[in-house]
């Protein structure tokens, strides 16, 4: 059994809490912020990340906003942002892709409710009072 790497299940958190990263790719001494939409295995083998990439470096030059595919195996520090996203739709985000089918890791809902709070904000905060347990001055 392989052990599931600590960006690989960060990168998995990420996508299913719909919460931004910060990606360090190895070699590179710029950071990317990007929007992880789908991890999942390539024709190669390789762990990969479909992801929007919002602001950061870009070894092109390319300015940000844009689509991007990270190797999972060049990444050499992630760190999970508070920066909460929705799902690229109109930028052409599509779970339907054939490349998805295989090897799919994780990838994000498009059809989750949005809210304000991410799911672990939400849960901290703890279950609201009903409403006649109110009080109003």
């Amino acid at each position: 059994m392989i052990m599931e790497s600590n960006v690989l299940k960060t990168l998995k958190k990420a996508i299913e809490d719909r919460r931004c990263l910060a990606v360090r790719y190895r070699g590179q001494q710029g950071v990317r912020v990007i929007e992880p939409h789908v991890a999942y295995t390539n024709d190669a083998g390789e762990f990969v990340v479909d992801c929007y990439q919002i602001r950061g470096f870009s070894a092109s030059g390319r300015r940000p906003p844009f689509w991007k595919r990270l190797r999972l195996k060049h990444i050499v520090a992630v760190s999970v942002l508070k920066q909460v996203f929705e799902p690229r739709l109109l930028e052409g985000f599509s779970a339907k892709k054939p490349r998805y089918r295989r090897g799919l890791l994780a990838i994000v809902e498009t059809d989750k409710p949005s809210f304000m709070y991410s799911p672990q904000a939400l849960r901290e905060m703890g279950p609201f009072l009903p409403e006649d347990m109110r009080k109003y001055h």
